[in-house]
């Protein structure tokens, strides 16, 4: 795996524990908040928690299967991507100052607020 991979995946993990961090068990929370937010390798946090390394490294494991099995049930962050590229769409639809594009920029809005029109 690449390291532009490796650096995608990671991203999407910490995006995945933004939304779904709360249904995860404190102690879950816990390390993966010292992996992400304090940047601590998994001798520190294994230091931290009064754990193996390997322990740590089963529960990170663990836990990235627990955040993509929710998202697959409940597709947050889909939805939450799905509606960035339509923003970012309308944004350059805006950009220009052309009343036609303005014009479909806003039935973009319309359409992301439910309001079909």
């Amino acid at each position: 795996m690449s390291g532009e991979e490796i650096f995608q995946q990671r991203m999407r993990l910490g995006r995945l524990f933004d939304i779904y961090g709360g249904l995860l068990t404190e102690k879950q929370r816990t390390c993966l908040g010292l992996y992400f937010y304090d940047d601590l390798s998994l001798s520190e946090i294994s230091e931290e928690l009064g754990v193996s390394r390997q322990a740590v490294h089963d529960l990170l494991k663990r836990v990235e299967q627990i955040l993509e099995r929710y998202e697959t049930t409940l597709g947050v962050l889909a939805k939450e991507e799905a509606l960035h590229a339509e923003l970012q769409q309308v944004m350059n639809l805006l950009a220009p100052c052309d009343r036609e594009k303005n014009d479909e920029a806003v039935s973009v809005l319309h359409k992301i607020c439910g309001e079909g029109r």
